[in-house]
């Protein structure tokens, strides 16, 4: 937090960040607090006074925003204090490798999830009942020139660069040729190892939509799809222990008898973007939600 002067006192916006931070820590983060901290930040945004903005670093800097904590403090820092010059020396490093990617996500609402999907239906993606949301995942990416898609030689806005296991060697791949299974078909191909899921699908009309008409994800080593009751889950995204706690789903994940007790201290301790990386699944049938980990 950018320091107070000597003798000063806090004021409106560094009583009540103190305030939020504090009910953050406290909960770990869960979706009441963070949801708070994204109204407080929003409300900084929108004020013109320096006061707001010197407390709006450390909201960027809480909530991960880290390009953007550092980016406004080089803009409005008083560069000869050497607090302020120390703080960003630390702040530039994840400012450059970071970013703003491992932002804690503000908690949905349901209106949110509906916008969600009308905006992906106007973008003509299909929909991907194993992963519901594949731009917020970075699966799919927006090219406003466009590119060409290897299996129909058509310009798409909208491609796929994700694991596709071929012989031959694909650079682009459209939404609807991944949906109607055209892709997997001409280049006898699968977004999915067949190997590296759950048991406990007995449906191979599942396993095959999985493996040739889902896109699927990156991860830091062999990706990997979980399963539950008795079907696949949807896949939602990358998380560590921080966005668990904002979803409120962290006893959910620890309940689960894949990992063990070392296992889920590591799950307790992981960070997005982190040598530790957790995906984050959610059962299709109860919602129960599940993850997968592995190492940088």
């Amino acid at each position: 937090m950018i320091p107070l002067k000597w003798g000063g006192s806090m004021n409106e916006y560094q009583e009540k960040y103190v305030a939020l931070k504090k009910q953050f820590e406290q909960s770990k983060g869960d979706s009441f607090s963070v949801t708070a901290l994204y109204d407080f930040k929003e409300s900084l945004e929108e004020s013109e006074a320096i006061a707001a903005k010197e407390v709006l670093v450390n909201v960027y800097d809480l909530l991960n925003y880290k390009k953007d904590a550092y980016d406004l403090l080089s803009s409005i820092g008083d560069l000869s204090d050497v607090k302020i010059k120390k703080r960003l020396g630390k702040m530039k490093e994840y400012a450059e490798n970071w970013r703003n990617n491992f932002a804690i996500p503000k908690p949905k609402t349901e209106e949110d999830i509906q916008k969600e999907k009308e905006m992906l239906a106007e973008l003509g993606i299909p929909t991907f009942k194993y992963h519901p949301n594949p731009l917020n995942t970075g699966a799919f990416e927006i090219s406003e020139e466009g590119v060409v898609c290897d299996c129909c030689g058509k310009v798409t806005h909208i491609y796929y660069e994700g694991p596709f296991y071929a012989v031959d060697d694909i650079d682009y791949l459209c939404p609807a040729c991944i949906a109607s299974g055209k892709a997997s078909e001409k280049f006898d191909g699968s977004f999915q190892d067949d190997y590296s899921v759950d048991d406990g699908v007995k449906d191979a009309e599942k396993l095959d939509e999985l493996i040739h008409r889902t896109p699927g994800y990156c991860g830091w080593q062999q990706e990997y799809w979980r399963a539950h009751c008795g079907d696949f889950c949807a896949y939602l995204g990358r998380v560590g222990a921080m966005e668990l706690q904002a979803l409120d789903v962290m006893d959910e994940v620890l309940d689960d008898p894949m990992w063990d007790d070392e296992q889920k201290e590591m799950i307790e301790h992981s960070v997005n973007g982190g040598h530790l990386q957790c995906y984050l699944f959610q059962c299709l049938h109860c919602g129960k939600h599940l993850v997968w980990m592995d190492f940088d």
